[in-house]
């Protein structure tokens, strides 16, 4: 590396030992790289020089070919005259300006440093430059991290330009979602600089398991990364605040960027779990109030006590009783077999209450169904992805 006041080169070193005889007048060395011309420089031993050192080691050095950061270069050497056509080479990759001396000296990795602040109330990011060549003007903004490139997004999707004279000055960037590869871009605003990025919401995956969709017609329910992301997603009926049990055997990696759920049934607790490298995180689309639902509510009023059953779309559901056996299995009561309740977004069904039923080891089961035999006992439900709800304990 070599500087001039404030601006550094680099510039490949080459030395070489070998044993100087008197037929050898010099040594050419080159260095060729991808889609540039072979540079080539001859050294020659005069002949006064060679008769004292005849016979003898000697060190040859040569350090002006100019090279830049994260170049390729094959270095050859060859004597001359060269005898019986021998050359020896050697691969050498220059190091690139992720390296801390190179990004901090050379003039072409002179990124500049970003310091920011986020201001999460009002989604805004400010970002002062530190540390950015003073002879050129300054690019900023906002940009999605991905697999090969960082894409522009937000208000800021275009380039802003910063003035060399006023990079004193904050900027302020907005932002939608805090997505772990949503970064901070900046670079000098000269041909082929250099950029630096940081990511000031790189740890919070929570942001990704956001954005399923449910399509009504068809029963599916899909979710699409906002970031480059390997996960393998699930489903899974929630049961309490850290326990979310498998619904189906059904499993999806996220590789194929989008994931698909065909014949999904919508209740608040059917989640979507994600398992990834660091992890594993759960978020159930069907909680909030953005897709139509089927829900299920033991309400009571005086002595009175009943199931009521509500949903923003027409299905029908079987409602039938078990006791628990154990701490994992209810088995069917047979004194009371299950029944059909036919339900749309005008009409709740209603199943009322005894008091045999209110007892600690009587819970009710609701099932959505399409084909139901109550003689044989048989349920069928009308999507393949689908849970049972369960309700003990019944304070009657």
């Amino acid at each position: 590396m070599r500087c001039e006041e404030e601006k550094c080169s680099l510039h490949l070193n080459i030395a070489m030992m070998m044993t100087l005889y008197d037929d050898v007048r010099g040594v050419v060395m080159c260095v060729h790289s991808a889609g540039m011309l072979g540079r080539c420089q001859i050294i020659t031993f005069p002949h006064n020089a060679r008769k004292h050192v005849t016979e003898k080691k000697v060190e040859v050095q040569y350090d002006c070919f100019s090279v830049k950061p994260g170049q390729d270069v094959l270095v050859t050497l060859k004597t001359m005259p060269n005898f019986c056509n021998t050359i020896w080479t050697q691969e050498y990759s220059i190091p690139e300006c992720s390296h801390e001396d190179i990004r901090r000296k050379v003039a072409e990795c002179l990124t500049g440093e970003l310091a920011y602040n986020v201001d999460t109330a009002r989604k805004e990011i400010t970002v002062k430059v530190l540390e950015a060549p003073k002879d050129a003007d300054y690019n900023l903004r906002l940009c999605l991290k991905g697999i090969s490139a960082c894409i522009g997004t937000g208000p800021h999707r275009l380039v802003r330009t910063i003035k060399r004279q006023e990079l004193h000055r904050n900027e302020s960037l907005l932002y939608s979602r805090a997505l772990p590869c949503l970064c901070i871009e900046g670079w000098p605003a000269t041909t082929n600089a250099h950029r630096i990025q940081v990511c000031p919401f790189r740890n919070n995956m929570q942001e990704l398991w956001s954005g399923a969709t449910y399509d009504y017609y068809t029963q599916a329910l899909s979710w699409k990364p906002a970031c480059p992301v390997k996960a393998v997603v699930s489903l899974c009926h929630a049961v309490g605040p850290n326990m979310c049990l498998d619904v189906g055997n059904v499993s999806l990696s996220s590789e194929s960027n989008s994931v698909i759920f065909s014949s999904v049934d919508p209740h608040p607790q059917l989640c979507m779990k994600f398992t990834t490298e660091s992890g594993f995180w759960t978020a159930c689309p069907f909680s909030s109030e953005r897709f139509p639902v089927w829900d299920l509510k033991v309400p009571s009023q005086a002595d009175q006590h009943w199931v009521e059953i509500t949903s923003w779309f027409p299905a029908r559901f079987s409602v039938g009783l078990c006791k628990i056996s154990s701490s994992t299995a209810c088995e069917p009561t047979e004194e009371r077999p299950f029944s059909i309740a036919f339900v749309d977004k005008t009409k709740s069904a209603f199943v009322n209450l005894s008091a045999s039923m209110c007892h600690s080891s009587i819970c009710i089961q609701v099932l959505r169904t399409y084909k139901t035999n109550i003689k044989k006992k048989v349920r069928r439900i009308d999507v393949q992805l689908a849970i049972q709800e369960q309700r003990c304990n019944l304070q009657c």
